[in-house]
């Protein structure tokens, strides 16, 4: 399955090749020890990943087909963020959580921007291109954990983002944990983000 938009000289697609792949790994590698999320060189620039047959790499190109983004679909059933937060959900979420494992449920993670590009133009065309492959494999629920920084940017943008726990030292970061409901989040962007709307419908 693949599916491509195109911005500008930037385009977004799932990565299908083994090169791809890599690369987009080799990425989210880089940007993460640059930004100190982790603290040495793995080998191979590659972040070990227990889920790899279950992974989605979704990148973003430039016009020399480089890959300078990148975010990783997961498919369930087992989700590192429930994992990680089982002994500090917020009040409620349980039954809520409980609902959406039983669902189609992918997890978010593993999203990185160049540092020679506009982290959040490029992170627009992720989310919208993981917004359209939710519609198209019926995907009815994303689980991430986010930066508090990017959470706050991915709801300025208009998603909804049911948080599920508090923050947590996470991978390097300061975490917030959330779910988002697919089916909601065309009545969110719209009513919340005009702009960013009429991008998701371009």
């Amino acid at each position: 399955m693949k599916t491509q938009i195109s911005d500008s000289k930037i385009s977004y697609q799932v990565a299908v090749s083994a090169k791809q792949i890599k690369e987009a790994k080799q990425l989210c590698h880089d940007v993460y020890l640059q930004m100190g999320y982790i603290n040495e060189s793995y080998p191979d620039k590659v972040i070990p990943y227990e889920f790899e047959n279950a992974a989605i790499y979704i990148v973003a190109l430039n016009e020399y087909e480089e890959v300078i983004g990148t975010m990783r679909m997961t498919g369930g059933p087992y989700f590192k963020t429930l994992e990680c937060w089982k002994d500090s959900f917020l009040p409620g979420a349980i039954p809520f959580i409980l609902k959406a494992v039983k669902s189609n449920m992918y997890e978010i993670g593993a999203l990185a921007v160049r540092k020679d590009h506009s982290a959040m133009k490029i992170s627009w065309g992720l989310y919208k291109t993981g917004f359209q492959i939710c519609q198209l494999l019926s995907i009815k629920n994303i689980i991430i954990s986010m930066d508090y920084r990017a959470l706050r940017s991915l709801e300025m943008l208009g998603w909804k983002v049911v948080k599920i726990g508090g923050p947590k030292n996470y991978f390097g970061s300061l975490t917030v944990p959330g779910i988002l409901p697919i089916e909601e989040q065309a009545v969110a962007v719209r009513s919340k983000n005009q702009t960013y709307n009429n991008y998701l419908a371009a």
